[in-house]
């Protein structure tokens, strides 16, 4: 499941030595290792002589690093102090029997990545082709449906193993961002379990944040929803307490115009709206913008023709830190009483929801 995500820092670790001897296809001139903790910052880098290199360098202990021949692909490893061995044309590794367990599960997974972007890749194509918008929103509903959300299911099928298998080591910081937005929060809670070293590594901090999110919104349920004032799409001013807590079931849906993922839910959000609204069902969008012209854009190309309210503060938006917003989309169903009963409710979980109330 795809969202939009704050950004989290990360932390320091005590240094510890890498020592990697590998092969690389002919032309490759060079070998980089990065830290992927710190966003493919470089660490270290060789020349490749004969199509050999050998490096040796320093880096956190157990900090999850990469090597790579061109700073965008690369195969990942953990910092454990032991010698690896690495082919570059197949991107193994060899070393460490953490590392070799690491190496197998990134290479699935990368080869299931290459699968969804050849599909990414044909619906370009028929873009530069020229097909039309209908031919063009059919091929994109079909790949998707068809072929990229079951690679992306076994995508997180292979991330979860790799988690719940490696509980006692650093493997699970590397995957567990894949698997979030997939498990439920009391296996969550488990998984974060400080107990767990992974868990205090940089890489997981972000999954984590996500997670105490969650815990936020957990909280609410059963709880009044909590009132602020925004602006509308005409900069006038309006209270949550307009909308809710009137007799009706209303969805406050946090979102932005930026947002794909946003935008991918939104027909499901509109198909329901139009469904239930006739008995009262309503929406208040509010939208993380910062560009009032793109937030109005968005809402007239989706046409969501229900209330919407923003700041225009982006990730700073008020709303969004008071209901501990850390990534879009995110919703509150609130109740005819103005009482939480739900919270992200996303693809058919809308619609289920919303079915048990009105019956039909």
């Amino acid at each position: 499941m795809a969202v939009c995500l704050a950004s989290l820092s990360a932390t320091a670790q005590t240094a510890t030595t890498f020592k990697i001897n590998g092969t690389c296809p002919s032309g490759v001139a060079k070998v980089y290792v990065i830290n992927v903790e710190q966003r493919g910052e470089t660490l270290d880098s060789v020349s490749v002589n004969g199509g050999k290199f050998a490096i040796t360098g320093k880096a956190g202990k157990d900090a999850v690093l990469g090597l790579t021949t061109d700073k965008h692909s690369y195969a990942v490893f953990i910092n454990d102090g032991q010698p690896l061995t690495a082919d570059m044309q197949k991107m193994s590794l060899k070393g460490s029997a953490l590392n070799e367990k690491l190496n197998g599960y990134d290479r699935t997974i990368d080869s299931l990545s290459r699968e969804i972007s050849k599909y990414g890749e044909q619906y370009n194509k028929a873009v530069a082709e020229g097909k039309s918008e209908q031919e063009l929103k059919s091929l994109k509903d079909e790949l998707i449906s068809k072929y990229i959300n079951p690679l992306q299911d076994q995508i997180v099928t292979v991330s979860k193993n790799a988690v719940k298998d490696n509980l006692d080591n650093m493997i699970p910081a590397v995957f567990i961002g894949n698997i979030v937005y997939d498990t439920p929060f009391a296996e969550l809670k488990q998984l974060f379990d400080p107990k767990h070293a992974y868990t205090h590594n940089p890489l997981a901090k972000q999954a984590q944040g996500y997670m105490k999110s969650i815990e936020a919104k957990e909280a609410l349920v059963g709880k009044p929803f909590m009132d602020i004032t925004l602006n509308d799409t005409e900069g006038k001013a309006h209270k949550l307490s307009e909308y809710l807590g009137k007799g009706n079931y209303v969805l406050i849906d946090f979102w932005a115009s930026w947002c794909g993922p946003c935008r991918a839910e939104m027909p499901n959000v509109k198909a329901n709206y139009d469904k239930y609204h006739t008995k009262g069902f309503n929406i208040v969008g509010i939208s993380l913008d910062r560009n009032a012209e793109a937030w109005k854009k968005g809402i007239a190309d989706l046409k969501a023709d229900w209330i919407h309210l923003s700041d225009l503060k982006f990730w700073q938006s008020a709303a969004a830190r008071l209901y501990s917003i850390r990534s879009i989309p995110a919703s509150f169903l609130v109740g005819p009483k103005g009482n939480i009963i739900a919270y992200d409710l996303r693809d058919n979980a809308l619609g289920e929801k919303l079915k048990s109330i009105y019956g039909f």
